[in-house]
């Protein structure tokens, strides 16, 4: 069954992903595609191929003279997936009987083929999750733990000038005497 899906997808030697919110698992595709567009926004290396017509559920033509080597995975997923997309300039949506220009003109991210991972179960529990991800792995995380433990260090020095105050005002009461306070 065809479903619109997001996925996130991933070139070789770059750390942010890109996101296809607009992406298609077509049933029928024997091969997946990306458009041009999110292809060079991937920053991967896109490699020549013979002209290749890959026709999707529709029966529409999809022609690719180019391919790229990407890691994707579906959104809320934790598993990663190899797969070579071949790059077409749109991709566009012609399942539609809408009579609206603006459904008329729709165009897809990417299509994944039939054979991929469906999102069913890709996005159901893993045999061994990832517990936790190394440090230093993805920066806006230990950006984030860093601001923690910063703050927690000076909250921890506040608290221990406080104490330190609290013991040298009872310290100079007593010093001062039973009658001498004010």
């Amino acid at each position: 069954m065809n479903s619109k899906v997001c996925i996130f997808v991933i070139a070789e030697g770059q750390e942010h992903p890109v996101k296809l919110s607009n992406a298609l698992y077509d049933s029928t595709l024997p091969k997946s595609i990306i458009s041009k567009s999110k292809a060079v926004a991937t920053r991967g290396a896109i490699r020549p191929n013979t002209p290749t017509t890959l026709t999707d559920h529709t029966g529409t033509g999809h022609v690719s003279t180019s391919h790229i080597s990407l890691r994707w995975y579906y959104d809320d997923g934790t598993q990663t997936f190899p797969e070579t997309f071949y790059i077409v300039d749109k991709v566009t949506a012609n399942d539609t009987d809408s009579t609206r220009q603006e459904d008329r003109d729709h165009h897809w991210d990417a299509m994944l083929r039939s054979t991929v991972e469906p999102p069913s179960a890709a996005l159901g529990p893993q045999v061994n999750p990832i517990c936790a991800a190394p440090p230093g792995v993805d920066p806006r995380r230990e950006r984030e733990r860093k601001e923690r433990a910063e703050t927690n260090q000076q909250k921890f020095e506040r608290e221990k000038e406080l104490q330190a105050k609290k013991i040298r005002d009872a310290f100079a009461s007593k010093q001062a005497g039973p009658g001498k306070r004010g």
